[in-house]
């Protein structure tokens, strides 16, 4: 006898959701919704994930499964037994049958500790891009130019991108088109896959860890190889934008020979990924750890608490708490092994820090630099900003006259935490006395992984006081008096520019008669910032081309591979340069460079020199060409016109100064950095986009793609 339908299962759905299982039904199942839902479930070909999948997160869960039972059973025992007694006698109620429920506050704290970490653990999957296209590099790339996030590796690329997209960066210029262009080359089907999603783009964060840029793209690069893709061409970005530190990882599903990478169960997959690099390894923290530069155990500790860990005292050393269980152990005379004394490291980077904090407190105080604050996005509803939890520790500080600080300055110092966290990885706690007031505070920099006592470095008087000091504002003009003087004139030719560069170089190019008129309209202590603004338009390939001279970011010898004379077949001489990546430009000789080289046959060396000379030269051009282009690029977006004019005696005043600022801007960001971490920059906190929540939602170790 057969079984009949007998068992009813109801669902709730909204009307949406129902419309669309209804006109599937419509097809499939000629309308009958129960045979369509039967079909569809009853098919579904998904693995479940198995014990074995994750065995540390399912052990997690059973142990905060066990403690909720006992600690459920036995708060109602006690309840039950109060219960009773103040049937019998209301008012016998002691202090002492209360105390039970010290001990269930203790397991409800392991318990909200079990969850928090298994929180952390998260893997989640966002859309899929359709249509082939990378839109993560827009993405990225903007993040960069707003300041907020760092270019930390490109793996598996050509050294013509990786010139190209180095080049841009440190003119503080968006590298966008080149690296989707790359990925965009490389991501050729050839007919063998059907796939319409090229991009894999992940975003991985790590809360409540002290983890620097490099440790992080370390991660992504274990990542990429447990994903499959360790030699596919993808781009690592730090972003500090948010208090989580994370990356984002860009590359192509495409493989060189067409086939698409399989992304059936990412989700599961980079779970596994995830939890097997991120699992709490305590010997790798703790020689994480040492490798900081501190001078007493305090700062010991204070390092110990920023990598997520309690600790408690004992006469011989300390011991580690995480996720509510003992991590382990640290001798008290391992600690005082290593303490560092007099470091030339340490005075140098105290320096540097008192000039970022100073330099950030008055901006803080000018309004100019804002707090990042979390986005909290609702589906169909607007962005709606979430005040960061503020620091509780701030309110006990008192001021110069012993009074409580303002809610104003409370703001104020919480903002100048908040940034010098995500800008350059620095943490600031503050230690109370006995009382419960502030007496101090530490720095723990993660950026150079080097622990001070805060006073050291600036007094906590100076850090809590804001009061706004008169200085002379510099102009961003100021880049261009450093380079060349302007001569503005008129002969028998018409109107004329000249530039005299600080090295001796002339140029002289002719001016329109509006620039002209421009130029001598204006008061006379204006003039010299109006010859400087049209200059910059005029001789703009000069000017970079001068500066990449003086200072250059790469040194282009180490790309030449081989150098030779060639004759064209109209007679005139080029030089044939062979780089390293393959490239070989021809550079034509003009008559005079021609004469040199024949006048140097008897020295080989020289000649050499000579052709080398005029290589770097040319290379150095083709930069300056290519970041002038970029520059062309922005000033038509923020000028707000469709073309340029094509010569740049045509350009507007308002135009000009679009493009004097825009390339002031990338001459002043060539010096600004020291090294390859986004945490020696010092940028602005830049505007945020509608692509902002996906770095808000990072919380723990998730993963995003």
């Amino acid at each position: 006898m057969t079984d009949k339908k007998s068992i009813t299962i109801k669902i709730r759905v909204d009307s949406q959701t129902h419309a669309e299982i209804q006109s599937r039904a419509d097809r499939y199942t000629d309308g009958n919704l129960s045979a369509f839902v039967r079909c569809a479930t009853l098919k579904y070909e998904e693995q479940p994930i198995t014990d074995h999948d994750n065995p540390r997160m399912f052990a997690l869960i059973k142990s905060a499964i066990k403690l909720i039972e006992r600690t459920g059973t036995n708060t109602n025992q006690v309840a039950k037994h109060i219960n009773e007694q103040q049937k019998m006698s209301p008012y016998s109620l002691r202090a002492a049958d209360l105390l039970p429920f010290g001990q269930f506050c203790e397991d409800t704290d392991k318990i909200r500790q079990m969850l928090t970490y298994l929180y952390k653990m998260i893997v989640k999957k966002l859309n899929d891009v359709s249509g082939g296209g990378f839109p993560g590099a827009r993405y990225n790339e903007k993040k960069i130019a707003d300041g907020v996030a760092t270019l930390m590796a490109m793996e598996n690329v050509s050294e013509a991108l990786r010139h190209n997209v180095e080049t841009l960066h440190r003119f503080g210029l968006d590298a966008s088109a080149e690296v989707e262009r790359y990925l965009k080359e490389n991501s050729k089907t050839y007919g063998n896959t059907k796939t319409t999603r090229f991009q894999f783009h992940v975003s991985a964060s790590v809360k409540g860890r002290a983890m620097s840029p490099e440790e992080l793209t370390d991660f992504a690069r274990e990542l990429m190889e447990g994903m499959g893709y360790a030699r596919q061409p993808y781009f690592v970005y730090a972003h500090h934008d948010t208090g989580n530190n994370h990356v984002h990882i860009l590359s192509t599903r495409i493989k060189p020979n067409g086939y698409a990478i399989s992304d059936h169960q990412d989700r599961r997959r980079l779970n596994e990924c995830a939890n097997r690099i991120l699992a709490p390894d305590i010997s790798k923290d703790i020689e994480r750890i040492f490798g900081y530069d501190y001078e007493t155990e305090g700062q010991f500790a204070n390092i110990v608490k920023a990598h997520g860990y309690k600790i408690e005292k004992s006469l011989d050393d300390y011991r580690l708490f995480k996720c509510g269980g003992n991590a382990g152990n640290i001798a008290i005379s391992d600690i005082l092994n290593r303490i560092t004394k007099n470091s030339p490291k340490r005075k140098d980077r105290a320096t540097q820090l008192r000039a970022i904090i100073r330099k950030y407190k008055s901006e803080i105080a000018d309004g100019k630099c804002q707090s990042v604050d979390n986005v909290k996005v609702s589906k169909g509803k607007k962005r709606k900003p979430v005040k960061a939890k503020q620091n509780t520790d701030i309110r006990k500080i008192l001021d110069n006259h012993g009074k409580p600080l303002s809610e104003e300055n409370c703001q104020r110092i919480q903002t100048l935490i908040d940034v010098l966290k995500t800008k350059f990885g620095i943490d600031i706690s503050f230690q109370k006395d006995k009382d419960g007031r502030v007496r101090g505070y530490s720095i723990i920099d993660h950026a150079e992984k080097i622990a001070f006592d805060g006073s050291k470095v600036i007094k906590l008087s100076e850090l809590i006081d804001f009061a706004i000091k008169p200085q002379r504002k510099p102009s961003p003009l100021d880049v261009y008096r450093d380079l060349f003087t302007v001569e503005v004139g008129k002969d028998g030719k018409g109107n004329y520019m000249l530039i005299n560069v600080k090295d001796g170089s002339t140029y002289r190019k002719p001016i329109s008669q509006r620039q002209y008129a421009w130029y001598n309209g204006v008061k006379d202590d204006e003039r010299e910032d109006v010859g400087l603004t049209i200059a910059a338009t005029m001789f703009s390939e000069e000017i970079l081309t001068e500066y990449l001279m003086r200072h250059p970011i790469y040194n282009h010898q180490e790309r030449i591979k081989g150098m030779a004379v060639v004759k064209h077949r109209n007679g005139n001489y080029c030089l044939r340069v062979v780089l390293t990546d393959g490239y070989i430009p021809l550079i034509d000789l003009t008559p005079e460079e021609e004469a040199k080289f024949r006048s140097l046959h008897t020295d080989e060396q020289a000649r050499q020199d000579f052709l080398l000379s005029i290589a770097m030269l040319h290379l150095t051009r083709k930069d300056a060409e290519a970041v002038k282009d970029r520059i062309k690029q922005n000033t038509q977006s923020k000028a707000g016109v469709r073309i340029l004019p094509s010569r740049p005696q045509d350009y507007s005043p308002e135009i000009s100064q679009v493009f004097t600022l825009n390339l002031a801007n990338a001459l002043s960001s060539l010096n600004v950095s020291s090294g390859s971490s986004g945490y020696k920059r010092e940028h602005e906190v830049g505007n945020r986009s509608r692509y902002d929540d996906i770095d808000d939602r990072q919380s723990g170790t998730r993963l995003t793609m």
